[in-house]
């Protein structure tokens, strides 16, 4: 994030004006794309794409929140959330899912060529295992751990996002985390 979040931590509850907003914006981007990357398995280049087009229904649906930080934020994330789970479904549906597997394989073998053979295949394993484990997540489980641990929401947030109360997003997590930790265990040992 840009300047160590200035606009989301300062004042968070400060009604923001055009410039502060551009601000607010750009200082989410960061999280916005981790949290987005991770819903898409790594694929950072929608995950980019999608987070673009969440800045823009932001900036379109203005009227429809306050425009303080933790609103914008907030917003913004759910909004992301939705566009991830809605590409997600249409994956499911078709060949796209293939054609994006093969390109995230054709990016991780250009990068792998800078590191060495033995450290990259164990740390391609590892991501692959991961990555492997979020998928078979139910799939609002997997939305409130990604949102909580990609994201770094707080479980309000989270469950404003998912339109539920904390006590489903309380749950929702603690299920994923378990289920998370049972696939991994292979890879603990």
């Amino acid at each position: 994030m840009s300047g160590a979040g200035v606009c989301l931590v300062a004042e968070p509850e400060r009604l923001l004006d055009d410039a502060g907003f551009s601000r607010c914006c750009e200082e989410l981007r960061a999280g916005a794309l981790r949290f987005a990357a991770g819903m898409l398995a790594g694929d950072r280049s929608r995950a980019e794409e999608l987070v673009q087009e969440a800045l823009l229904r932001l900036v379109a649906a203005s009227g429809r929140y306050q425009r303080d930080a933790e609103s914008v934020r907030r917003y913004s994330y759910r909004i992301l959330s939705n566009l991830c789970l809605d590409e997600l479904r249409r994956r499911r549906s078709g060949a796209e899912a293939a054609e994006a597997a093969g390109e995230l394989a054709v990016e991780r073998a250009e990068r792998s060529a800078a590191a060495g053979p033995d450290a990259e295949a164990a740390r391609r394993e590892r991501r692959a295992a991961v990555g492997r484990a979020v998928e078979r997540l139910p799939e609002r489980e997997r939305v409130a751990l990604l949102l909580r641990e990609l994201g770094g929401r707080s479980y309000a947030e989270i469950a404003e996002a998912l339109d539920t109360s904390v006590i489903d997003v309380t749950n929702l997590i603690h299920r994923a985390r378990g289920r998370f930790a049972r696939l991994m265990r292979p890879w603990m040992d």
